[in-house]
């Protein structure tokens, strides 16, 4: 048993003898950075069988941010996939001792999440809810309950908490050391005191830069892949290659007190969100009391850490802390200044979205970033590695891990303004209400369409999305335009239920301008596209196809919507948060010989939406083109005027009323919108958010990437097989066709609450027969039916083949905090 965490010697910093090893000329993998997340990538390459595995690390292993973390091991995420990730982590960490013979720490304490008000209870309600879909074990217990893990914890402000039985704690170092021993155990050759100066790079024909290797004060080393754990130094390697590795670090404070009576090392790690509180025992009852505020410092280093930097710490900012340190002492009574032994300030890597970043960057081979915690790097980085091992050797994800895909970022998200204003409150978010439909605060105003004008102008609230200000509501006149959270209704509801009902019974105008969108062209286009897309793209010029792309594993990449402009030239439509991750896909699969070209022409056309019963009464006033469905039927494109303002017209629907999407040049589309809205007047047109359109395309049962889509499901289970030409080859053809031939094993469903009150947003339980079966992946209460509806995959525990029968007769229950709700299924709810 390891009792190294007393009060007089936390942080604790391990000491460790590497074996000395000559620094080769060439290796399989380098692994940059000797921290948590370092060695546990060495771990599992080696536990992989990967041999020729060299580890570089430019100070002594778990120096750097390891080694002052706090420790805590939470294994409940946001998601399915990053809960397994933590999952992950701490089976890894309770078997490292026997599997190494090197003690980790690893303490199965428990976590307990305090809840100081009623808001606050109802998430906890809703996390409870999930974990145990998530196969994590959680129990909502009272006020008084709470105060049974620490006799000095004042319960009289609570309204309850969570216990988590299977949470615990390590010995940051000890841990690190831990993997660093079954690396080595496994043939992996580690090197301390060698500092990276550089990647070994190339740019092929496509664009795509090659990582072949590193550079070193010691020397060159060519790999086959690089690995880079640094966490807060990979950014700065990064831009010396001209490649985008969004992390930026900010202080990150916690105090260390004396013994105090009543603590064990048993006593759980310990959050109170409200507050930005956490704390945790040390072995001889010690504690740390730790914090994430609302807003935080960056660390004011420019573009890179100073070197060195190792075994350092920050100094002590007790000003910064005063506020944290009082609602420790009201939380945990009888605890006063003069218990505190030791400030600490470590610095801690921090990216744009809170969530950490993996894979390998736009554009990019031979690199994959491992990184980017958030302060949660302990909790995460067994887990991550043993993913990110799995996607190198499968060439793609093994499980959804979108969310962390550091293809998610742009290159603006990069820039040090951007992140310094971004990671100071992303560092708070850990502890912040999980209100649906968040947005974040800082960092606003980077991309607008050219209609945001009109949008302030019509009182429109925003939101963002991949930098874009992008309205989500429009408050009525006299009312301003704030974002009023809740997990019941929230203040924007009814400003987007009438903004729906205009687009049911009339007519409304949208602005889907954030569409990223792409040409693509060449003498190799149309083989390129129907090699990645799952639909047949081969069709006459000006139309349009729904597909899906697809990799290996027969799941999705993406879905998007091709529009052929010429025999070899064709237009592409895809959600906003996939630019990137979808221009990388292209590309890397682009021939060598120059045949393609793509060009991204997302910032120079807007898209114009005009959708309801009416739109082509009100189109019709603005040209001679006649829309009836024998002369511009669905999924065509054409070029037309309205008004003299070129543009593509587009006969699709994302809303499911008949209308057309507008793609115009930027600097037209405000007098595009100006034209519109004075020929809808008559008709009642107004303008309609991103909420209420959510809302349609759920009411239609219509899937969104990033929701229902992802690269954990097939287009079968998606209920997208008619978007499939089987007639010709395309990627993961082979798996899919299998798949059809034996079942499949969970379907999308979308199911419509029995009751008209309760309000889904999404991420809630659903039981089937009594059963946890899966969770919904999108949700909105639906003004048309005045009843929430839900989208979601589920399964039998058996995994067994699905029919459409089977689901047709099975009972459907959805879980909202502590109850559950009845719920039908339906092909679509309008």
């Amino acid at each position: 048993m390891s009792v190294q965490t007393l009060h007089d010697n936390t942080p604790v910093r391990a000491s460790f003898e590497v074996p000395h090893s000559d620094l080769p000329k060439s290796a399989r993998v380098v692994i940059v950075g000797g921290g948590i997340a370092g060695t546990a990538a060495a771990y599992h390459f080696a536990r992989a069988r990967w041999t020729d595995v060299h580890l570089l690390e430019q100070s002594k292993l778990a120096s750097g941010t390891t080694w002052h973390s706090a420790g805590q091991v939470g294994q409940l995420r946001a998601s399915s996939a990053q809960t397994k990730v933590n999952k992950a982590s701490a089976e890894l960490f309770a078997r490292l001792k026997e599997e190494t013979g090197h003690d980790p720490g690893w303490l199965q304490c428990g976590g307990l999440q305090l809840a100081s008000c009623e808001e606050r209870l109802l998430q906890l309600q809703r996390n409870a809810a999930m974990a145990e879909v998530f196969g994590v074990e959680a129990r909502v217990i009272s006020a008084e309950e709470c105060r049974s893990f620490y006799p000095m914890l004042h319960t009289e402000d609570l309204t309850g908490g969570v216990y988590l039985p299977g949470d615990g704690r390590v010995l940051p170092g000890e841990c690190t050391l831990a993997l660093a021993t079954g690396a080595m155990q496994g043939g992996v050759k580690i090197h301390e005191g060698v500092r990276i100066t550089g990647l070994i790079h190339s740019t092929d024909r496509r664009g795509i830069k090659r990582i072949s290797g590193v550079t070193t004060d010691q020397g060159e080393i060519a790999a086959e892949w690089v690995v880079l754990a640094g966490n807060m130094w990979m950014r700065q390697i990064g831009l010396a290659a001209g490649i985008d590795i969004p992390v930026y670090p900010c202080e990150h404070h916690y105090v260390v007190t004396r013994p105090i009576e009543g603590v064990t090392r048993n006593s759980p790690c310990t959050r109170d969100p409200n507050a930005g509180l956490y704390f945790r025992a040390l072995d001889d009852g010690g504690m740390k009391l730790g914090a994430f505020k609302k807003r935080s410092k960056p660390w004011q280093i420019g573009d890179a850490v100073p070197h060195p930097f190792a075994f350092d710490l920050l100094e002590p900012d007790w000003e910064d802390f005063e506020e944290p340190l009082a609602a420790h002492f009201h939380r945990l009574r009888g605890i006063t200044r003069e218990d505190i032994v030791k400030f600490v300030n470590g610095p801690e890597a921090f990216t744009p979205d809170n969530n950490f970043i993996m894979g390998q960057p736009h554009a990019t081979e031979g690199l994959f970033v491992l990184g980017g915690w958030n302060s949660a790097g302990i909790a995460c980085s067994g887990g991550a590695a043993k993913y990110a091992v799995e996607w190198i050797e499968n060439g793609g994800m093994t499980l959804d891990l979108a969310s962390v895909d550091i293809r998610r970022f742009l290159p603006f998200q990069n820039g040090r303004k951007y992140l310094q204003e971004r990671v100071s409150e992303v560092l708070g978010l850990h502890y912040q209400m999980a209100w649906p439909n968040r947005q974040m605060e800082t960092a606003r105003g980077i991309r607008a369409s050219g209609l945001y004008d009109k949008h302030v102008a019509a009182n429109a609230l925003f939101g963002e999305t991949a930098g874009w200000e992008r309205p989500l509501a429009y408050a009525p006149a006299g009312v301003r335009p704030e974002m009023g959270y809740s997990f019941l209704r929230q203040n924007w509801q009814p400003w987007a239920a009438e903004e729906v009902t205009a687009c049911r019974t009339g007519v409304a105008l949208l602005d889907q301008s954030t569409f990223a969108k792409f040409e693509l062209a060449g003498p190799g286009a149309l083989r390129l596209l129907q090699y990645v897309c799952g639909g047949n793209v081969d069709v006459p010029i000006g139309k349009t196809v729904y597909t899906g792309l697809f990799n290996a594993k027969g799941t999705f990449e993406s879905d998007l919507t091709v529009i052929r402009t010429g025999d070899e030239s064709f237009y592409i439509v895809t959600a906003t948060a996939q630019q990137s991750r979808d221009a990388d896909w292209l590309l890397r699969h682009f021939p060598e010989d120059g045949s393609v070209v793509l060009r991204d022409i997302t910032e120079e056309r807007n898209v114009v939406s005009v959708m309801g019963p009416k739109a082509f009464e009100v189109l019709g006033m603005l040209t001679d083109v006649s829309f009836a469905d024998e002369d511009f039927p669905f999924g065509t494109s054409r070029v037309i005027e309205l008004k003299g303002i070129p543009l593509r017209a587009v006969r699709i629907s994302y809303v499911g009323e008949p209308g057309l999407e507008l793609h115009v040049a930027k600097p037209f589309a405000g007098v595009l919108w100006e034209r519109l809205m004075e020929a809808g007047e008559p008709h009642g047109i107004r303008p309609a958010g991103t909420q209420a359109i959510n809302t349609m395309r759920i009411e239609k049962a219509f899937r969104a990437y990033g929701h229902e889509l992802s690269p954990a499901e097939t287009p079968l289970e998606a209920g997208l097989a008619f978007a499939i030409d089987w007639s010709k080859d395309f990627l993961g053809k082979e798996v899919l066709l299998k798949q059809k031939a034996e079942g499949v094993r969970q379907r999308l469903v979308c199911l419509v609450l029995e009751e008209a009150e309760p309000n889904l947003w999404g991420g809630e339980p659903i039981f089937w027969d009594g059963e946890p079966a899966g969770y919904t992946t999108s949700a909105a209460w639906s003004p048309t039916i005045g009843r929430s509806i839900a989208l979601g995959y589920v399964k039998r525990p058996d995994k067994r083949v699905l029919s459409p029968a089977a689901i047709k007769e099975g009972a459907f229950e959805i879980g909202l905090f502590d109850k559950r709700h009845a719920a039908r299924v339906v092909t679509r709810a309008v």
